[in-house]
Formats: structure tokens, C-alpha cells, sequence
């Protein structure tokens, strides 16, 4: 029996006879935390999304000295113990990239696990990333050959990207591209460094679980580099996609646009917040989505704008995206990364790193109640979290010198 294979099995009795801590300000009882990456293995990006049996599954990205990394996926059931070792997901190993602000991304329909995550490539002397779809039908047992989805020929930048899975199986996906974006003049300076040119956001669409992905579709320009786009489908097959825009004069605010027939076409992108954020750089946080069970599209994400603390929001629409509530405070603080948010049990929860006195720190607020945030855990970073039942499960980043970890922690 490996090591891996033997910490993993050893985490459901940590669950079980882990102590429970209740935060202060807060009735919601946090259980002791595990580890779920190999202790030796410098591990990162973790995400983690349901699965329709009640279970749930976390990815991240193991990463080792010579700059190699490789795409992890564990499935757990509803009370957290793992179901066997982790498996790689891209077939061959060293070839994947990531990077806090852009972890992997991950679909589960029925038994099918589908997951996101970008390689370097290189040719003719330039270098960039590509964007590869991976797919399991044995509920992340095995995983067959990775389909490349970007369809352009020269090596360029594919990421900050997003996955979705519509009820009647089509797959989205959507990133930041600049194969069409001209290279920033050295004239363009930002606090003494050159700035990083905006990119454009593409889709594209397979009906054939993966096999086979549709030619990529432009949606919009001037989206903001280096922070993650969202996606969503309804019910009724509306697609709603999600990225920061870049505005004149360097305003930086959420968008939203839709599609009704299957990302053919997008209506003109809304914004969702004038947060009167005026940035000369890429904050690294993009907005996150869900639905309720009403199909209403729900937003969270991070800004600084003029006047106002920096804090995490929360708006949502009731018109299919053509307009917003306006923004509903969730906490007046800096938030790093991209917040995520959790849903099941017609409930949904923000998670986000927070900026703690010491050290970093993973913070949870359910929308739309009264609750106060409760803290999930201290030196915590880039979290990500979801519903098993009535249980919500938060993975997040450890870090011990320059070797970081990604631990699991069950609350409620």
C-alpha cells in the first residue's frame, strides 16, 4: 500500500474523531481539518464541486522543482472520507500549469467528472498555454486522452478559464485569449513594470461530452488579464458567462452577458456594479456565480472602489441579466484571489481568503442572512468550497516555509 493511498484512507477517522470548534460570534461548528495532498508534495489551487450522489470531489495541483505539475483529482463521500487515491488527471505527467489565480476548473454530471486545466507550449521560439478538456465517465477512476480547446495555431496565453455543464450535457467552456490582442509597447509602464495587455473572452461548446469542441467564438474585448471568467446554465438552458471589464479610464467592474441559444450569441454585456474601481493593473479576482432554484442568477466578488473600504459583495438578477440588485455588502475587508461560492440545500455560501491579523484566512457568510462571517481556519489560503448534504466542505491552502498544502475542513 503507497503512502498517498495510506494517509487518504487514515482522513475519514480524523473527521470522525477530530474535535469540533465553534467560532467566535458564530453557532456553526468547524471540524478539525486534514490534510488530502501527499505530505512531501508542494500542492496548490485546490477546487472542490458536488456530486449528485451527496459526495463531493476536490482537484488542485501538485507542482515539483523542476517547474512540472500535474492535475490531482480525490473523491470523497458525503461525511468526507476519500474514496481511494488521488488520480492524475492529465495522462501525461509534468505537462500541466497553474497558478493562484487560475486553478483548474471542474463539471460533475451523473458519473461523468469533467475537468479544465492548461499546459505550456512551445514552437517557433514563443511559448503560451494551451487549454485541455479531460474527461471520466467512472466517476474520476480513470480519465480519457485531453482534448485541446483552443483552436488557434501560435502559442499564445489560454486561461483564466471557467466550465459548465448543461442538463441536456452540453459543455461550456470560456477563457481569456489574446491570440487577436497586440503586444503591450515598452512605453507602457505601471508602477515601473510594463502592463499586461487586456485580453479578449472566447467560448466554445461541445455536445459530445468533450469529444469534439466547437470553433472558438470571440464575446467580448477588453476583459482584465489576470482575473478568472464564471460560468453558469439554468435550468432552462440560459448560459450566463462572467469576467471583469475593463473600462475607459482604467475602471475595472464585473460584467455579465447571456446566451439563450447555446452560446451561438451573447446579448451586450451588463455590468453589475459601478464600484468606481479605477485600477492601473489586474487585481487577480475574478466574480463567481450560481442559481437559486428560482433560475436567478447570483454574483460575488471583490472591490476597492473610490470612497469605499475594499470589501466582498453580493448582487443578483431577476430579468435572465438585464439588470442587478444593487450590491449587498458581505465583508469590508481585502479579499485575495477569486471568492467562490458553495451551493446546495436551496443555500449558498461565499468562501474567501481574508486578510487575518497574522497570517491569511479562510472565511465563510451565507447570502442573503443576517450571520456574521465565521472563520473556517487561520493560515488559509485561496479556498474553495462545497455541499455534501447539509455539510459544507472547504478546501483550502497551508502553507510551512515555501512548501505549500491543501487540507479539507468540514463545517456545519
Amino acid at each position: 500500500m503507497t503512502k498517498n493511498l495510506c494517509w487518504l484512507l487514515f482522513i475519514p477517522l480524523l473527521f470522525v474523531a477530530g474535535c469540533k470548534r465553534f467560532m467566535a460570534g458564530a453557532s456553526v461548528p468547524v471540524f478539525q481539518p486534514v490534510q488530502i495532498s501527499a505530505a512531501d508534495v508542494d500542492a496548490a489551487e485546490p477546487v472542490t464541486v458536488s456530486a449528485p450522489d451527496g459526495g463531493f470531489y476536490v482537484a488542485w495541483v501538485n507542482h515539483d522543482a523542476n517547474s512540472q505539475s500535474d492535475v490531482m483529482l480525490a473523491r470523497f463521500d458525503n461525511e468526507g472520507a476519500a474514496n481511494g487515491a488521488p488520480v492524475r488527471v492529465n495522462q501525461q505527467a509534468g505537462v500541466a500549469t497553474a497558478w493562484r489565480g487560475d486553478p483548474p476548473s471542474v463539471a460533475v454530471t451523473g458519473s461523468s467528472v469533467y475537468v479544465l486545466w492548461t499546459a505550456s507550449v512551445e514552437s517557433e521560439g514563443k511559448s503560451g498555454t494551451d487549454l485541455y478538456f479531460s474527461a471520466s465517465h467512472d466517476a474520476g477512476k480513470t480519465f480519457a486522452a485531453a482534448v485541446r480547446v483552443n483552436d488557434d495555431k501560435t502559442p499564445g496565453a489560454h486561461g483564466m478559464h471557467s466550465l459548465a455543464v448543461a442538463n441536456d450535457g452540453r459543455v461550456y467552456v470560456a477563457w481569456l485569449d489574446e491570440r487577436d490582442v497586440a503586444a503591450p509597447k515598452p512605453s507602457q509602464l505601471a508602477g515601473g513594470h510594463h502592463m499586461e495587455s487586456n485580453r479578449e473572452l472566447f467560448v466554445a461548446d461541445s455536445t459530445d461530452g468533450g469529444k469534439t469542441f466547437s470553433a472558438n467564438r470571440k464575446v467580448v474585448e477588453n476583459a482584465c488579464p489576470c482575473c478568472k471568467t464564471a460560468l453558469a446554465v439554468a435550468a432552462d438552458g440560459t448560459l450566463y458567462v462572467s469576467w471583469r471589464q475593463v473600462l475607459p479610464g482604467d475602471f475595472r467592474h464585473i460584467a455579465v452577458a447571456s446566451s439563450s441559444d447555446g452560446a451561438a450569441h451573447f446579448s451586450a454585456p451588463v455590468i453589475v456594479s459601478d464600484d468606481k474601481w479605477v485600477l492601473h493593473g489586474c487585481p487577480v479576482s475574478g466574480p463567481s456565480l450560481s442559481l437559486d432554484a428560482n433560475g436567478n442568477l447570483r454574483v460575488v466578488w471583490f472591490a476597492a472602489g473610490e470612497g469605499d473600504a475594499p470589501g466582498l459583495y453580493f448582487a443578483e438578477t431577476h430579468d435572465k441579466g438585464r439588470t442587478f440588485s444593487p450590491r449587498t455588502p458581505l465583508m469590508q475587508e481585502t479579499v485575495k484571489g477569486t471568492p467562490a461560492l458553495a451551493t446546495g440545500n436551496n443555500r449558498a455560501v461565499a468562501i474567501w481568503q481574508g486578510s487575518g491579523a497574522q497570517q491569511p484566512e479562510t472565511k465563510i457568510r451565507e447570502l442573503g442572512g443576517a450571520g456574521a462571517a465565521v472563520s473556517v481556519a487561520a493560515n488559509a489560503e485561496l479556498p474553495s468550497g462545497a455541499f455534501s448534504k447539509d455539510k459544507l466542505f472547504v478546501a483550502y491552502i497551508t502553507k510551512v516555509g515555501e512548501k505549500r498544502s491543501v487540507w479539507l475542513a468540514k463545517v456545519g
